[in-house]
């Protein structure tokens, strides 16, 4: 096999410029995506976010909250391509937004007639969302916004405004401009005055992140109108239907992405025995009666946990892709289809020789394109070159593909230098943050015969979650086995205490 670091090098001098840092970057996001693809039980169409399809085909005269979300989505991408017009977000399908989606379009090799269908919903969202992951996501971004501001973050921060302002009467509408004016400063102080925030007007990290979650609970219609996030309304149970329904398949769906023992669910409002299971399965977890009915005490444990894990970042897991059940031929559909094209997407960008010709955006579909790039992939491996995918085609492109992940440890984890690595770890995490937990865990547990040793081999394995609930257990935190922002600071100030003590000790 050819050397992979071969395709990557950085100048003599060491450092990366700017289009070597883009590169990069996007390769983290694809090693991240074929990661966490089977782990966090994503779909083609990713139900989690706003980027889910509305099944509504949006062209010129179309109107509402859909149009406004791919205005925002073209007027983001627009910062960073100079081919985009600016747009307003103000939810008309005029001239200017059909003339924007024609030119995304083309760039994308769509069909550029400017109606956004499925197809063309899903390349957006997930343009924005690799731009969204160069820029290091939606997390706060680590200054505090106010009136005169300008910029993305901005930006954002008024979609959400808009995003609140449809579900909550009491607040008013901006526009999406990028410019912290009064009127932005008056909607941000109604907001925080509404949801129980110091109402200064300034976007510190506590507005920050409930702007964040309020959108999200409104684009996912997960809240009744003028409703807050988590705020408990009604028992429901096998049979019910509706808004808070669709709220608990939400919260479960979350946490079945950092707990194995959580099945995912379908976020559809309709509560039924799949339902019941992922209720149960959290009641057990949580300690609470095990009765599969989402009562105040149910719902509050579920709330309360997604909030703290929101706090923690996305699950980082490096599961392997299993291989497909039969061999993969074009006219196939199905989740063995996605995982096919995400892992060849990945090796396509670090070997110039395999040939993708799909879209950035997810597919399930084996297309004609899809198997050009097979062929290609076939032809570079030097493997029969027949366009269809066995298991043995499967493994020798897996084995690629995690050799090439290793050339860039962060998509695992981050260095181990105590820094919280804003992604929480959980069963099937591995890297060099798993490895440092293990050894803060190892030096508590050579002071306190309380404590258990684990193996140090930064893989999340079974006893590191046992070692680690124990240690929750005991510093009073959640007992959930994954170790979230509050766990990672509790262990590094416990270890970095006994570190003092014991070097105090020895200079005496």
């Amino acid at each position: 096999m050819k050397n992979f670091q071969k395709q990557f090098s950085l100048t003599a001098d060491g450092l990366v410029g700017k289009a070597t840092w883009y590169k990069i970057s996007y390769i983290y996001v694809s090693v991240k995506d074929l990661a966490e693809l089977t782990s966090e039980g994503e779909t083609a169409t990713g139900t989690e976010s706003s980027g889910s399809w509305p099944g509504v085909v949006l062209k010129r005269g179309s109107t509402g909250s859909e149009v406004e979300q791919v205005q925002f989505w073209l007027s983001e991408l627009a910062q960073f391509n100079s081919a985009l017009p600016a747009l307003t977000v103000d939810g008309n399908f005029g001239a200017a937004t059909e003339r924007a989606v024609k030119i995304f379009q083309q760039e994308q090799g769509l069909t550029a007639d400017g109606v956004v269908g499925q197809a063309t919903w899903e390349a957006l969202y997930s343009a924005w969302l690799d731009m969204q992951s160069d820029l290091g996501g939606t997390a706060w971004p680590g200054i505090v916004l106010r009136r005169g501001d300008t910029g993305m973050e901005v930006r954002l921060v008024q979609f959400w405004l808009r995003l609140a302002a449809e579900n909550y009467s009491a607040l008013a509408a901006v526009s999406v401009d990028g410019n912290f004016g009064a009127s932005t400063q008056r909607a941000v102080t109604g907001f925080q005055s509404l949801f129980g925030l110091t109402a200064d007007g300034l976007v510190g990290r506590a507005t920050w992140n409930k702007l964040n979650e309020v959108a999200l609970a409104v684009a996912n219609e997960i809240v009744e109108p003028n409703v807050a996030p988590g705020q408990f309304t009604t028992t429901v149970r096998e049979g019910n239907r509706g808004t808070t329904v669709r709220a608990v398949q939400y919260y479960l769906r979350r946490l079945s992405a950092y707990y194995s023992d959580i099945p995912s669910v379908t976020v559809d409002g309709v509560f039924g025995s799949a339902t019941t299971k992922a209720v149960k399965a959290w009641q057990a977890r949580a300690g609470l009666t095990v009765d599969g009915v989402v009562g105040r005490l149910t719902w509050n444990s579920l709330y309360a946990a997604v909030e703290n894990l929101a706090e923690s970042g996305p699950v980082v897991r490096a599961a392997s892709l299993p291989a497909p059940t039969s061999t993969l031929q074009p006219g196939d559909t199905g989740a063995s289809v996605l995982r096919l094209d995400r892992l060849l997407l990945f090796l396509g960008q670090w070997l110039p020789e395999i040939n993708f010709l799909g879209s950035t955006a997810p597919s399930d579909v084996y297309s004609n394109d899809l198997e050009i790039t097979v062929r290609s992939a076939q032809r570079y491996f030097g493997l029969p070159e027949t366009g269809q995918v066995t298991a043995a085609d499967w493994n020798v492109f897996l084995k690629a593909a995690q050799s090439l992940s290793e050339v860039n440890p962060a998509a695992a984890a981050p260095e181990p230098d105590g820094i919280w690595p804003a992604s929480a770890l959980t069963l099937g995490s591995s890297g060099p943050a798993v490895l440092q937990v293990q050894r803060w865990l190892n030096l508590i547990a050579s002071v306190d015969q309380g404590y258990s040793f684990v193996p140090e081999t930064g893989d999340f394995d079974d006893a590191t979650q046992n070692a680690l609930e124990n240690y929750q257990l005991t510093a009073g935190l959640p007992t959930l086995g994954v170790v979230d922002a509050a766990t990672w600071e509790s262990l590094r100030t416990a270890a970095e205490a006994l570190c003092s003590t014991c070097q105090q000790a020895k200079e005496g």
